[in-house]
């Protein structure tokens, strides 16, 4: 069985989605929608695709479509999905999920009713760095698994949350085996963030574009605390970039740590170990590469050594044609994204808050809807 594809959103991400489904065995690009049209015609040019839509209904009422990928602005998300779920079509959507739980719930609902897969794509989990390490950590590699830390690309913190936060969500999530709690404390031009700092994304970052919805902070200092006592840390602040995105979990334990990040020439993700717990200037023994078998990168005889869609693509495709769950679908599809909504109702409570939440509402909406200023 061949599964038809398509997707909606023809900007940047959606070339990795095509590039996916382009070299997954068993799956045909057939289809594109964008209503801007030079966007789509560049991408389905790009790809050879014949049929090009501006209204994603109209694509999915024709195309006979099994799965689509919704890679458009994230407001956008929950009624593509759930227009693509009334017509019998499994959705990996772009991350974040959506700008709400919400919406979020919405969508898993309408999948629900429909009987239909809904995941998101966090792709970076099923990369084989990734799953590697965690085989490493569950061996004793370093010890009991302390703490995880992640840094930011250095864009304004509550734009970066819905961007790149959702997928250190997603890492801890992993590496945890679970979130119970979050704590953060957030800050605007120097001073702790109140309602009169809620703004929309792009009023907030003035270098992408991307419609994040409401948002808040430039500097953000998240705690995460995992299901097992482990704990993660994740900052997120402004700064140059330098040496490429050097974005990758640091992962200590009580007998040592691992690391993950991209090699700062190539790009390639790249593991790494050191036996101490603890970092010296210069007595720390030298970290060494951990190399994996290179077949463990390959799909349909093309090695994938970067955190690609197509590792999330081929979950997912697999859970189709298996009849089985996607691993980041259901309730786990929603995770990240509540994590979203803890990290600003920590803020503001000054608590830890636990997952997960009883309010689904956005919560720097809620507060702008109160005409609170604390």
């Amino acid at each position: 069985m061949t599964l038809r594809a398509g997707i909606v959103g023809c900007g940047g991400i959606s070339r990795s989605h095509a590039t996916a489904y382009a070299n997954l065995e068993g799956v045909a690009l057939v289809a594109l929608c964008d209503i801007n049209s030079d966007a789509l015609n560049t991408r389905a040019d790009e790809y050879g695709v014949l049929n090009r839509y501006t209204d994603y209904e109209e694509m999915f009422a024709r195309e006979g479509l099994d799965i689509v990928s919704v890679c458009t602005h994230a407001p956008l998300h929950a009624p593509i999905t759930i227009a693509a779920a009334q017509a019998g079509i499994h959705v990996l959507c772009e991350k974040p999920l959506s700008v709400d739980l919400e919406n979020g719930d919405r969508m898993l609902a309408a999948c629900r009713e429909a009987g239909v897969h809904l995941a998101v794509s966090h792709q970076f989990r099923f990369s084989p760095l990734f799953r590697h390490a965690k085989s490493l950590i569950e061996a004793g590699k370093i010890g009991e698994l302390r703490s995880i830390r992640e840094v930011g690309k250095g864009r304004e913190a509550g734009f970066e949350l819905m961007e790149m936060g959702v997928h250190y969500f997603d890492e801890m999530d992993f590496f945890l085996d679970g979130i119970s709690w979050m704590q953060a404390h957030i800050t605007y031009q120097g001073h702790d963030v109140t309602a009169a700092d809620i703004m929309h994304s792009s009023e907030l970052c003035k270098t992408d574009r991307r419609d994040n919805g409401i948002v808040a902070g430039d500097t953000m200092l998240v705690h995460i605390g995992g299901t097992k006592g482990s704990y993660g840390i994740m900052e997120l602040y402004c700064r140059q970039r330098r040496h490429g995105w050097m974005m990758g979990p640091h992962l200590l334990g009580s007998e040592g740590q691992l690391m993950i990040k991209p090699n700062p020439e190539t790009g390639i993700d790249e593991l790494w170990y050191c036996p101490f717990d603890v970092s010296f200037a210069a007595h720390t023994p030298a970290w060494e590469q951990i190399e994996i078998d290179a077949d463990k990168f390959l799909i349909s005889g093309k090695a994938w050594q970067t955190r690609h869609t197509i590792w999330s693509a081929q979950n997912m495709r697999e859970a189709i044609l298996n009849g089985t769950a996607p691993e980041l679908g259901g309730r786990n599809a929603i995770t990240s994204l509540e994590c979203v909504s803890a990290t600003y109702v920590s803020h503001f409570s000054g608590q830890k808050v636990p997952l997960p939440l009883a309010e689904r509402s956005h919560p720097l909406v809620k507060r702008l809807n109160r005409g609170e200023n604390q």
